[in-house]
């Protein structure tokens, strides 16, 4: 296809390292991919940077290097020479320049900081080794309104535990993003997958919010150690339900009720619990200081789906993601089968409170809130997902792999023949068989792979929809991606429907600037430095001790009208310290339908 955007990568941009991770890695191991990607310059040069990941976890994040040229004049090619393991193994890089095609080089195992070397001006690249074909997805079902560039492709050692000898993966060039997928063969078919966001290019122009966010208190944990504040929580968690440390924070109201869903928790005195998950319930959430109360005991999925597939795991990033009420029951959704085909949070399951009104009780050690696993709900586009309950359906707006993909929409409708029997009765066949996905302005399609994103392009990992009767639009918050225009941020979007259109990206908050360097060092919430000179942050597992902070997960907490503006809350996790607090925002309501909008009629989902 035509375009005039110019290629930051070419087919031989990325490789496998012949080099073995570390000495111990066993032979037929994964090694680390090596990439060249470039960057437009004012003067249409590129600045070409090395970026590089690890495969023996799906988590391993891509990371930028040194540049290796800043007046390239097209994509690179990767090579390598020397023997693997030895002082002499080096990647090369080919890339055009004013004076000819010039070779870079960069000695892997040297134990010193070296930048890339210019050797000089070669005649041609070398023949490398033979490159897999692309035969990925290029449509708007996969890219929205996004147009493929270039690709580079290189097989790897790969498995994933599917038995084929290697996995093919790909840069794909979207626009100017940069995004990571693999070629998975299953069950005799093949499906390409997103793996990660390297670069999010989103070019459409970011509004700031003319307040910053604040926060209100700390939720999880015994003691906040922000310089300004109380020193108190909302939950003193530790000491009454022994939950040193969490994440996520997802509302949900049920029974009249409102409770709070976290991630990846970390217990007290009880290292065989793991990560396992918890569930909090808020005592007057209307309140400016709410009393959160944990219950004392984890998250249990109890039962299986059947067969190996069905099994559900409750490791790290197997977390609990929202629910809703159905009749007198309760359902919710989790990640399940994290590292599973070697990707991060395999699915989604469907599951089912045991009993409906979950009991929650902070010195309760021994008696977990139990959820029965009724189905896997999707393993591809709607893995990490926020419902809302708007008249007789079930909205579900989800995104694939985590922090890689964009925004798609689902819906189910409540009333249609046997779904609520069946979810009473535990068969979600129904409810599965009534899910319609949205494929377009007025369609709807009941096969999964016709859903069109929503937004595009887009790093998505968590996000939060909820339905704003105040301003009669649905709110989306989610965080910015790598590398995104908007920076390290917590983005705000609104629209009348729930598939949009969606308003231009507000941010509300610069976790770096505002939560970690703000103008009053008394009111910074999140690490900024990890030499041990920091007295914000906490110590709740060796990873995360010695680092510095971040900000991540947004979940809408609740909303108000107060005179011409919109009061937001809305619960953040920040890594170090490795706890959920509830932030505040005010906005004004031109801020969020548009100035001289007629969106301030009420309207109905």
């Amino acid at each position: 296809m035509a375009t005039t955007r110019p290629a930051l990568i070419g087919p031989e941009s990325l490789l496998e390292s012949d080099d073995r991770p570390s000495a111990w890695t066993p032979p037929g191991a994964p090694h680390r991919l090596e990439a060249a990607v470039g960057s437009r310059n004012d003067d249409g040069t590129l600045t070409v940077h090395h970026y590089f990941s690890g495969q023996r976890r799906p988590d391993n994040p891509w990371l930028r290097g040194d540049a290796i040229s800043t007046a390239a004049l097209g994509p690179a090619a990767l090579h390598q020479r020397g023997r693997p393991g030895s002082a002499g193994h080096e990647l090369l890089a080919y890339l055009p320049e004013a004076d000819g095609l010039i070779c870079y080089a960069w000695a892997v195992n040297d134990p010193r900081p070296l930048r890339w070397r210019r050797l000089g001006p070669v005649d041609r690249t070398p023949p490398g080794p033979r490159r897999p074909v692309w035969d990925g997805p290029s449509a708007a079902r996969e890219w929205g309104t996004g147009v493929v560039i270039a690709v580079a492709t290189a097989a790897t050692r790969l498995r994933g535990g599917l038995a084929q000898p290697g996995w093919v993966q790909a840069l794909v060039q979207v626009d100017d993003s940069i995004y990571h997928l693999h070629r998975q063969v299953r069950a005799g078919g093949v499906r390409w997958l997103r793996h990660a966001c390297l670069r999010l290019a989103d070019h459409e122009p970011v509004l700031d919010a003319r307040e910053r966010s604040a926060k209100v208190a700390q939720i999880s944990g015994e003691r906040d150690t922000q310089p300004s504040g109380s020193g108190r929580t909302l939950s003193s968690s530790e000491s009454l339900s022994g939950v040193r440390g969490t994440d996520l924070g997802v509302r949900f109201d049920h029974a009249g009720r409102t409770f709070l869903l976290f991630g990846d928790t970390h217990w007290s005195g009880r290292p065989w619990l793991g990560t396992r998950d918890a569930i909090a319930e808020v005592r007057n959430p209307d309140a400016a200081l709410p009393e959160v109360r944990f219950h004392g005991s984890p998250l249990s999925l109890r039962g299986g789906l059947g067969g190996r597939v069905g099994r559900v795991t409750m490791r790290e990033y197997d977390v609990p993601l929202d629910a809703f009420s159905a009749g007198a029951q309760l359902y919710g959704f989790f990640t399940s089968n994290h590292f599973r085909h070697a990707q991060p949070m395999g699915r989604s399951v469907l599951a089912r409170a045991t009993p409906p009104v979950p009991v929650i009780a902070p010195q309760q050690r021994h008696r977990p809130v139990r959820f029965r696993p009724l189905a896997t709900f999707s393993d591809h586009r709607f893995v990490n997902v926020s419902v809302q309950r708007c008249g007789d359906h079930l909205l579900i707006w989800g995104t694939g792999v985590y922090r890689a993909d964009d925004v798609r929409l689902a819906r189910v409708d409540l009333t249609a023949p046997a779904v609520s029997a069946g979810l009473a009765g535990g068969d979600v066949r129904a409810f599965l068989d009534a899910r319609e996905y949205w494929a377009g302005p007025g369609a709807w399609s009941p096969v999964d792979s016709d859903a069109l994103p929503v937004l595009s392009p887009g790093a998505h990992g968590e996000l939060s929809v909820r339905w704003v009767p105040e301003v009669g639009r649905y709110l989306m918050l989610a965080m910015a991606g790598p590398d995104d225009p908007a920076g390290p941020a917590v983005i705000l979007r609104t629209a009348v429907q729930p598939w949009g259109p969606w308003s231009p990206r507000l941010r509300l908050l610069n976790w770096i600037a505002d939560g970690m360097h703000p103008p009053d060092a008394a009111q910074r919430f999140i690490r900024a430095f990890a030499d041990g000179t920091d007295p914000v942050g906490d110590a709740v597992f060796r990873q995360q001790a010695n680092s510095t902070g971040a900000a991540y997960a947004p979940y809408i907490f609740d909303t108000r009208a107060d005179g011409d503006r919109l009061v937001l809350r809305y619960t953040l996790s920040t890594w170090n310290p490795y706890q959920v607090v509830l932030m505040r925002h005010r906005l004004s309501l031109a801020e969020l339908v548009g100035a001289g909008s007629a969106g301030m009629a009420s309207q109905r989902p």
